[in-house]
């Protein structure tokens, strides 16, 4: 039993390593409103990029974050976008995060050039680390905000300007919104 269980675990755990997407569940509140991320790691690699267009397709934000102390994970955003602009929703909310901020002394991309990518495809940037810290909850709420905002404005488009003509929408009864939100 004990040789079977091993193998199992062993395979268990070189099964999940080679899956390459990592799942979590995190509610938030914003604005009075609690909104539960469904948050989907999917690490960029591009042995899975075939499985993570298939996270495209809900996602409502994407975040795509790069390494600043490597030069290549950077090159690879613009690769991501395009995918993202095939296989995500064309209203999709995106972000570029420069991680590991905390390690200016192995920094090969400047914050500008991160700056300068992000403004060139009109979406939004920040520096960030998870190790330290740095910016990762804002990171969160900044995208969280912006869908919010969005889906709040797509809510009043659907309300009737002339009063009892049309249908009215009204906000759901439900107590929390569901955004799905990946990182690559």
């Amino acid at each position: 039993m004990a040789k079977t269980y091993d193998y199992l675990r062993r395979l268990q755990l070189t099964f999940i390593s080679t899956i390459g997407i990592d799942f979590k569940i995190r509610t938030i509140e914003l604005d009075g409103k609690k909104i539960k991320l469904q948050i989907w790691d999917t690490a960029g690699q591009e042995r899975f990029r075939t499985i993570t267009t298939a996270y495209y397709r809900g996602a409502m934000g994407i975040m795509l974050v790069y390494d600043i102390t490597n030069e290549k994970s950077f090159e690879n955003i613009k690769n991501w976008i395009r995918n993202i602009e095939e296989h995500a929703s064309s209203d999709v909310e995106k972000m570029v995060l420069g991680n590991k901020c905390d390690i200016n002394d192995k920094r090969q991309v400047s914050k500008d050039r991160g700056e300068k990518l992000a403004l060139e495809y009109g979406i939004k940037f920040m520096e960030t680390s998870a190790k330290a810290n740095i910016n990762v909850e804002n990171s969160f709420l900044t995208l969280a905000r912006d869908i919010k905002s969005k889906m709040d404005t797509k809510l009043e488009g659907n309300t009737p300007q002339g009063g009892s003509h049309g249908v009215k929408i009204s906000e759901p009864q439900k107590k929390s919104s569901f955004f799905r939100c990946s990182l690559l």
